[in-house]
């Protein structure tokens, strides 16, 4: 896959409000697919590494898990077409992964794709200051797509770092990061470059437009 490359340390300078690593639904439901069961230690890996560097760098780290009620209040279009719920309270599919590095964070709990969609996490962003996010997590096509399309829609600067994201729909995946980068402008960063931006802070110098190159 061709992406755009990620801003090099240089123009990675801090301007005025904060940067928060988001991290999406790293939880048991969605790594019980077949297509993500065997994508998830590598993804752990590197979303346990970004969180680290959020820590290290004093920045708000906010995990994010989907759940649902049993009684179906809760439920979206397709499931209660499917009749069909998950993630409910308690149970193990509503939990985080148990090797997901949970200390000193923010929780948010959400019905949709989109966190911040009947949530508090916009207000939680605000009380920290914040005025960028790195987005990582699950999944790329769904969760974290819609998550940092709403971010755009808050006025909120972001970034996907994309491996430390998967999905089991690579077409709707590359679609789909391509248009956070071409139409809402936002970074994609491989792994070195989003370690970066955590230590370093969020471009102050344009952070819509990085550099482009084959990764």
């Amino acid at each position: 896959m061709t992406e755009p490359d990620s801003p090099g340390p240089a123009q990675l300078a801090q301007p005025s409000g904060e940067t928060a690593l988001l991290v999406i639904d790293m939880q048991n439901s969605y790594f019980e697919l077949p297509g993500l069961a065997d994508k998830k230690d590598a993804v752990l890996a590197c979303v346990n590494e970004l969180i680290r560097a959020a820590h290290d760098a004093g920045r708000p780290v906010v995990l994010v898990r989907t759940e649902h009620q049993r009684d179906g209040s809760t439920w979206t279009l397709n499931m209660r077409a499917d009749r069909q719920g998950f993630a409910f309270p308690g149970t193990e599919q509503a939990a985080f992964l148990a090797d997901l590095d949970t200390r000193d964070h923010v929780e948010i709990v959400k019905t949709r794709d989109s966190a911040f969609h009947g949530t508090g996490l916009k207000a939680a962003l605000d009380r920290r200051g914040v005025a960028h996010v790195l987005v990582c997590g699950v999944s790329t096509h769904s969760c974290v797509a819609q998550t940092a399309i709403t971010a755009f829609a808050e006025n909120l600067h972001a970034a996907v770092a994309v491996d430390s994201v998967t999905s089991d729909h690579a077409e709707l995946s590359e679609a789909l990061l391509q248009f956070l980068h071409e139409e809402m402008r936002q970074p994609l960063l491989d792994q070195a470059a989003a370690l970066a931006l955590l230590h370093e802070g969020w471009p102050a110098d344009d952070p819509t437009q990085p550099r482009s190159t084959t990764s």
